[in-house]
């Protein structure tokens, strides 16, 4: 059991603190466009291609309005030529037709921008978070990161294949049909673009109320998703306790708070669509009223012709204005994930490799601890004044209550974290001057619940050493006595392990991740727990192939269960943040008021002592 004590931890279930598809404003706007936009340098070829296509088509679509204005005048009003008036309008179906095959291609590749530009920023927060050290996850939770890499990145995904597109589209759109209708009537020109202010009022009063009302709709459905999580996660404790009522009631109110959250939040953006529309229409009907007024009295000039294609402006001028508004949301969102994405890269790893680090070859394994102290986060003290000498090939046990720093001692030799005073030497070297990847490649870590991927057996084997044989697996497994129940399954060492693999046995999975660090072959063993979860006589074999393993390398052993560690070379009493003793099993116990005598005798009456149940107890040195 990890005896972490102080560690703090961040957010939540799936998604973190945020839900996917939320309205969040960047708190730097201009950093993180410019940050994002960065992306498009290595693809500028598509950029321009794809901003070219989209330019071609919006001026075949503002030049087919006034084709049509043109050829009504000129057709229908003028020489009234049936043929002619044919012709012209086939002339304007290609261009729609050649418009159409523009936005086709130019969406294919920005999807493919978008597609490139997402990998690119996926894969470097991926490779980064690689190198984070432990710290970080505990400040952040593991939820946090991955809301990150999944809600933030698909944002920009939608904003990228999308929104971009629709807004370099809608300016452009905007941009030719005012000068088209500029260059065809000044005064129709002047009344359409003067519904533009009162348009922008509107959308700026009703945006406010959409993103507060998708807030906390997000807000509510993340509560939803954290609360489905909790419940099935937590399946067994809710059936041991007959709590199914009221885990229902609960959720049921979790989900009534959604469901009102989500009518709010689609009401609020039904209400954007009508307005807009009304918008329109005031524009049309002001741009109708006052060109048919002029047709009647000067339709020299203010022909039906030309009434029509103000007629299909206003409308072209006034589409593009919505998809901006309604992209503008998508893309401040974005660019707050993007923001997001780009902290994660800009965390520096609190424990990072020198640039002069040293690269052992061999390691025998000596391993030295000199006046350590640590806390977590700058918390209180978890580990005060640690100083032990393990010397090549001995076997080290561990011992001492629940939450007395076990656990944090071994993270440190594996530098999982970084002393706060003094320091550790393995073979004379101090190991913040040694590569990280080769110390750790040198040892092997057992820890009380081991982790394993959704593969089959023998790859989750192999992660230990990619390199071994078949016949190496297979006495690695022999060793740590896995071999016998691996055959009985279907498919042997093929067999397919569910997440975490939890169609095994807590014991099995136990005796698979000694088969694992077995096969890495260490320098340096490191046992937390790692015999906890089986039963008796299975935990007498795992001894046994133990033995064989730790013969000739140095081994640290995590025990609860005084009983396992009789044969080590050495134990280490770990209380109240301090080694208080140490000794062999026969010397400690030699002396009946020694901390290890009382803390021996105290846990035949109990399977797990805590550093409560152990205050009133006597500590020495």
């Amino acid at each position: 059991m990890s005896d972490r004590g102080g560690a703090r931890r961040g957010g939540g279930g799936p998604g973190g603190f945020f839900g996917p598809g939320r309205i969040e404003n960047p708190r730097d706007f201009r950093r993180a466009a410019a940050r994002l936009l960065r992306y498009f340098g290595s693809r500028i070829g598509l950029v321009v291609a794809s901003s070219l296509l989209v330019l071609g088509s919006v001026a075949l679509k503002t030049l087919a309005p006034a084709l049509i204005g043109f050829a009504i005048k000129r057709y229908l009003e003028g020489s009234r030529s049936l043929p002619g008036f044919d012709r012209e309008m086939a002339e304007i179906l290609a261009i729609y037709c050649g418009a159409w095959v523009l936005d086709i291609v130019s969406g294919a590749m920005m999807t493919r921008l978008s597609n490139g530009i997402v990998f690119r920023l996926r894969s470097q927060v991926f490779d980064h978070v690689q190198t984070l050290s432990m710290a970080t996850f505990d400040r952040r939770g593991i939820g946090d990161f991955i809301s990150r890499l999944t809600n933030d990145v698909e944002m920009i995904y939608n904003a990228l294949s999308n929104g971009f597109g629709s807004l370099l589209g809608g300016a452009f759109s905007m941009i030719g049909v005012v000068v088209a209708m500029l260059l065809l009537n000044v005064p129709l020109a002047l009344v359409v673009i003067a519904v533009v202010p009162l348009m922008v009022l509107v959308t700026a009063a009703i945006g406010k109320r959409i993103r507060a009302a998708y807030r906390r709709n997000q807000e509510q459905l993340a509560a939803v998703t954290s609360g489905i999580e909790e419940s099935v996660t937590a399946f067994k404790v809710v059936a041991s306790f007959h709590r199914e009522e009221s885990q229902i009631a609960k959720f049921e109110r979790i989900n009534d708070a959604a469901r009102r959250a989500g009518f709010d939040a689609e009401f609020a953006s039904y209400a954007f669509t009508p307005a807009m529309s009304a918008m329109t229409s005031i524009a049309l009907a002001l741009v109708v009223g006052l060109a048919g007024f002029l047709a009647l009295r000067r339709s020299a000039v203010y022909s039906i012709g030309l009434l029509t294609s103000f007629v299909l402006y206003s409308q072209r001028f006034f589409q593009p204005l919505q998809q901006i508004s309604q992209v503008y949301n998508l893309m401040q969102s974005a660019l707050a994930g993007a923001e997001r994405l780009f902290e994660v890269l800009d965390t520096k790893p609190e424990v990072a490799a020198r640039a002069d680090a040293v690269a052992l070859e061999t390691v025998r394994g000596d391993v030295e601890f000199r006046n350590v102290s640590f806390g977590y986060d700058s918390g209180p003290s978890v580990l005060e004044g640690i100083t032990f000498h393990a010397r090549s090939g001995e076997m080290v046990a561990i011992v001492g209550p629940t939450g007395a720093g076990k656990t944090t001692l071994v993270n440190l030799l594996a530098r999982f974290y970084d002393v706060g005073e003094g320091s550790i030497h393995v073979d004379g070297h101090d190991i913040r001057d040694l590569d990280i990847d080769g110390l750790r490649k040198k040892m092997g870590i057992v820890p009380q619940e081991p982790f394993f991927f959704a593969a089959t057996i023998r790859e989750n084997l192999l992660y230990g050493n990619e390199r071994a044989t078949h016949d190496e697996m297979v006495e690695a497994a022999r060793m740590a006595n896995a071999d016998y129940f691996i055959r009985r399954l279907p498919s042997g060492y093929d067999t397919e392990l569910s997440e975490r693999g939890t169609n095994l046995s807590q014991g099995e999975r136990q005796l698979l991740g000694i088969a694992r660090a077995i096969l890495a072959d260490p320098r340096i063993l490191v046992l937390d727990e790692a015999t906890s979860s089986v039963d008796s006589l299975t935990e007498a074999s795992i001894q046994k192939g133990l033995g064989r393993l730790m013969k000739g390398r140095t081994s640290f052993i995590i025990a609860h269960r005084l009983s396992t560690v009789r044969s080590a070379d050495r134990l280490l009493v770990v209380h109240n943040r301090r080694i208080v003793e140490q000794g062999t099993h026969e010397e400690l116990l030699a002396d009946p008021g020694s901390f290890y005598a009382r803390l021996y005798a105290l846990q035949w009456s109990s399977a797990e002592v805590s550093e409560d149940d152990v205050a009133e107890l006597p500590s020495k040195g």
